[in-house]
């Protein structure tokens, strides 16, 4: 298959997702995945609450270490925010995110098949949340350790720098996606092709091997929506001094919006794509 061919496949695949985004059911895992990070945004800023600072303690302490007590202080806890939402999404996500986007797997397989797997969706994928969990967790345990390792690695290299520092954050962001990439087909395969965790990432290792470059265009289209309040949440420190600390929440709260999108996205079309390769 030719450049252009595959080209057109991508495109296609995006295209027969978006065709089925006005079916509302499609978005429900996602959604309310989604209002789980909400809630979760909405408790670290209201940190300073009793009873959420005891329950919370936690994940503050692992996200912030040494300066865990100054997220209880203004505009402190706007300037920490985004570092501490990311530790939070990522446990939230371990427990949630694998089931989200299997149940939507299998909703997905539904709206472009006939196919009678599709008709138990959400009690196959309740079934199967404990191989949803462990798959999810690996690839989230590698995305973690490659973004934890290398800055440090390099930390020496990258130290005054900026031009340095701003090749470098692109070139993990490219990295990150293109592992992802090596198992974007892992969660689908367990959840809508009933493989068991290992199946699963033999199959999306042999749908990588067989399709890199476009398998890294698959994972990489919708990641782009999430640059702008990446990017954005990053300068939390440049948004608290210049503008109102605030703003940095409202950054937080369009970047779970671009999250769901991009989920709801990636999962249409990577469906779309094993239902067209295992047909």
């Amino acid at each position: 298959m030719g450049f252009i061919q595959k080209l057109n496949w991508l495109i296609e695949l995006y295209l027969s997702t978006l065709k089925s985004a006005w079916k509302i059911s499609l978005w429900a895992p996602f959604v309310v995945y989604s209002v789980l990070q909400l809630f979760l945004l909405i408790a670290l800023v209201s940190y300073v609450n009793p009873g959420i600072h005891t329950i919370l303690s936690p994940v503050i302490s692992l996200a912030a270490g040494m300066g865990s007590p100054l997220f209880g202080h203004y505009p402190d806890l706007f300037l920490m925010l985004p570092m501490v939402f990311q530790w939070g999404k990522l446990i939230l996500g371990i427990i949630f995110e694998g089931l989200a986007a299997g149940v939507t797997s299998l909703l997905f397989l539904k709206a472009f098949t006939s196919s009678e797997r599709a008709q138990t969706a959400y009690k196959s994928s309740f079934s199967r949340w404990p191989q949803l969990v462990i798959t999810w967790t690996c690839i989230t345990a590698v995305l973690v350790l490659v973004n934890w390792l290398l800055p440090s690695v390099f930390s020496g290299l990258l130290e005054g720098s900026p031009r340095r520092v701003a090749v470098f954050d692109i070139f993990l962001r490219l990295l990150t996606v293109f592992l992802y990439a090596i198992f974007i087909y892992a969660v689908p395969a367990v959840a809508a092709f009933q493989k068991s965790v290992w199946g699963a990432f033999k199959m999306s290792f042999s749908f990588f091997a067989k399709y890199p470059i476009f398998s890294f265009f698959l994972a990489l289209v919708p990641y782009l929506l999430s640059i702008p309040t990446t990017f954005l949440a990053a300068q939390s420190d440049v948004i608290v001094e210049k503008f109102s600390p605030e703003l940095v929440f409202y950054i937080l709260l369009v970047g779970i919006i671009a999250d769901l999108l991009v989920n709801f996205l990636t999962t249409g079309a990577v469906v779309k794509f094993l239902i067209e390769e295992t047909e």
